[in-house]
């Protein structure tokens, strides 16, 4: 907007940014080492499994049961999806810090080819959602995860040439897209929509998806219990 000639009247001013949407970007320690053995484990898997398909187009899309058949590589991979989360949910309803709930792991692998993509979707009935990239398919800047501002619409409808600008003069995005670095772990709350663009590598795109849901109970072995 074009700036005002007259003289100003206001003293002082702010910029609050309310209801944040927290997004986690992770790196996993020795990750080369364990991309070794997930990327092992899940071509295998793919030899022997026909896939199902969600989201995915054109790529392969495993079993949800992937912390049964993944090895000791995925239950790590789980492990620090878990502590992550646990850090940044806090159940304000806990008396005398005895946590309620524990955390519930569901994970996916997916194998996509040049060209493969996911399509726009959140994934009900969960707390948090990640995606960990174990393989870039040789094309580590194309075919990025792309998560969508669930306000979108409105200014859109408005006019598409106006965005807001935050304290510092950046634009407030629609989208945020985040590349496919092999070892990194980018985790958002379920209720996010978000997809993935085809990427044009030589080789296939190897990524994990994971669901964390917050269940009544003590925790078990691999739940870790969020802090009260």
């Amino acid at each position: 907007m074009e700036e005002q000639t007259k003289p100003a009247i206001i003293a002082h001013h702010e910029v609050r940014d309310i209801f944040p949407t927290n997004i986690i970007v992770a790196e996993i320690e020795d990750a080369a080492a364990l991309n070794a053995r997930l990327k092992e484990t899940i071509l295998a898997r793919k030899q022997v499994s026909e896939g199902i398909t969600r989201s995915n187009v054109l790529g392969w899309h495993s079993d949800s049961k992937m912390l049964k058949w993944g090895g000791e590589a995925a239950q790590r991979l789980a492990q620090a999806m878990m502590q992550l989360c646990g850090q940044h949910t806090k159940d304000i309803g806990a008396t005398s810090g005895r946590p309620r709930y524990r955390m519930s792991i569901d994970m996916w692998a997916n194998v996509s080819p040049a060209g493969a993509s996911n399509q726009y979707h959140a994934h009900p009935s969960c707390l948090w959602s990640g995606v960990y990239y174990v393989d870039d398919g040789g094309d580590p800047e194309g075919g990025p995860l792309v998560l969508l501002d669930p306000r979108f619409p409105m200014n859109r409808m408005y006019s598409a040439d106006l965005v807001f600008v935050d304290q510092n003069g950046a634009h407030q995005n629609t989208k945020e897209r985040f590349a496919p670095t092999p070892g990194r772990m980018v985790i958002f709350p379920s209720w996010l929509m978000h997809g993935v663009r085809p990427h044009s590598g030589p080789g296939d795109r190897i990524s994990i998806a994971i669901n964390l849901a917050a269940l009544p109970g003590a925790g078990a072995s691999l739940n870790v219990s969020l802090t009260g």
